[in-house]
């Protein structure tokens, strides 16, 4: 029944019914941008790359010979525009985590997005984790198994989207996830703890960059190893822990005063960490890259009904539950800061009487909430407790973000030599042990967790289960965005 509605609206589509163009584009973006996000990775172009596909399925639907084809159709156009980005932009260069490609979404990578937005735990998170170890061609496949396995389209689909005959698609759906199960197993052994000695020494030049070489490496090593050779024993087939798992919902462009409108500047991040009786220090480092050439603009006509489509997704995102962002906090005479302006919130014009409002929307979760989410993330794999956000915290965090901002300085000591620790005490908390992280320039809470991940003095911030409670400050200013990240314990 439900794909008899979906023929019937690609017909009066094709008839040129606006209306049914509006609701077919509504309909099938979610299933579009699950493809794409997962198959770049999070790549900065995504947003466009799936906007470019629906303008080519608008534009070629009078072409259309069987509406009763077109969720495959639409699939091989979609992987299309994939490949096609890929040609045009040469074979991926291995980069760093602190030199992670610029990613469109303001929240996280595809993988930390999946796992936030779905709310995915145990063996379903290490999936979602062993993508990042599959290689490109296989990542583009796992974007269409992976709706496959969910049963979100069929195995005639995904050899559409291939281009190829489907008892071929099953052979390289096989390879595909034989290379899947290998990085499960690559997760489990790096999130062991205590991590095997063996394992530890062998990891010494790794650059923490997936790949297929330390792929390899570290699971010959898994399966040799005494210690480590039993972690996949109790492993699910993947495909029944994805079965009927959601769509990763679409998310609304960012808008003015986001981060990720931010031209990139070049950026680096520093940590410090201190306790009862010693104090440590961090290091900094910078690096940038020009912006990207601006695209040509999309027709104003079919912007339109990307914005109406977008709109009308929004009622269907899951957000995780949280707190409402919190007030700003207090500042001195002597903190001047300045703040970049929040985005303005939407107003909803007043309806007739006989039409029912709309749904009531979760509130977006704020930079600090996201950030704590990635932070309590990586503190799992390591076996720490989740450290919970502490306004006290926030308030010395942000505090030092806006100072930074405001005079331009890049330090965790301020031109008068206030601390960090000082900072915190002054804010109210009563800490034994404290620690902090400071960045400038990532556009999102994913590439800012990123940074400091990358880097020893503020990973070990990160990882400190000592640590119980978070503050995280950020402004959006000039030269920024500028990040403050505070831990400490009672």
């Amino acid at each position: 029944m439900e794909r008899e509605r979906g023929t019937a609206l690609v017909t009066a589509a094709r008839a040129g019914d606006e209306q049914a163009r509006e609701e077919l584009v509504a309909a099938y973006l979610p299933l579009v941008y699950n493809i794409v996000g997962r198959a770049l990775d999070g790549h900065a172009d995504v947003d466009d790359v799936v906007q470019e596909t629906m303008l080519r399925v608008l534009g070629a639907l009078p072409d259309l010979r069987d509406p009763a084809s077109f969720r495959s159709w639409l699939v091989a156009i979609a992987m299309n525009q994939v490949r096609r980005l890929r040609s045009a932009s040469g074979p991926p260069r291995a980069t760093g985590l602190d030199q992670a490609r610029e990613i469109a979404d303001p929240t996280a990578d595809f993988t930390d997005l999946t796992i936030w937005r779905l709310g995915l735990s145990g063996q379903r998170r290490e999936v979602a984790e062993a993508t990042r170890w599959l290689d490109a061609d296989d990542r583009e496949l796992l974007s269409l198994w992976w709706l496959e396995a969910a049963d979100v389209i069929t195995r005639e689909e995904l050899a559409a989207g291939l281009g190829v005959p489907a008892r071929h698609a099953a052979v390289r759906v096989q390879r595909m996830k034989e290379q899947l199960e290998t990085g499960r197993l690559v997760v489990r052994a790096l999130a062991a703890e205590p991590r095997c000695p063996e394992l530890e020494a062998l990891l010494a030049p790794w650059d923490r960059v997936p790949s297929a070489l330390w792929r390899k490496r570290v699971a010959r090593h898994a399966r040799d190893c005494p210690d480590c050779s039993g972690r996949a024993a109790d492993l699910v087939p993947a495909e029944g822990l994805l079965a009927r798992l959601s769509l990763v919902p679409v998310l609304l462009a960012p808008g003015p005063g986001s981060p990720t409108g931010a031209t990139l500047a070049p950026h680096g991040s520093g940590g410090a960490a201190g306790g009862t009786g010693g104090t440590g220090g961090g290091s900094g480092r910078s690096h940038g890259k020009p912006p990207r050439s601006p695209r040509p603009r999309t027709p104003a006509v079919v912007a339109g009904v990307l914005l109406v489509t977008a709109l009308a997704v929004l009622t269907v995102l899951r957000w995780q539950p949280g707190q409402t962002p919190a007030a700003a906090p207090t500042r001195t005479a002597t903190t001047p800061a300045t703040t970049a302006p929040a985005p303005p919130t939407p107003t909803v014009t007043s309806a007739p009487a006989t039409t029912p409002a709309p749904p009531p929307t979760r509130p977006r979760p704020t930079l600090e909430q996201q950030v704590t989410e990635l932070v309590n993330a990586q503190r799992a794999l390591h076996g720490c407790r989740p450290v919970r956000a502490d306004a006290k915290l926030h308030a010395a965090a942000q505090g030092h973000a806006d100072d930074m901002a405001a005079r331009g300085f890049y330090e965790h000591d301020t031109p008068e030599g206030v601390g960090p620790d000082a900072r915190i005490t002054a804010a109210g908390y009563t800490w034994s042990a404290w620690g902090e992280n400071i960045d400038r320039g990532p556009s999102s809470a994913s590439r800012a967790v990123a940074d400091w991940m990358s880097d020893a003095a503020h990973r070990d911030n990160i990882l400190n289960c000592r640590f119980t409670h978070i503050g995280v400050g950020t402004n959006l200013g000039s030269g920024g965005p500028w990040w403050t990240q505070d831990f400490a314990a009672h």
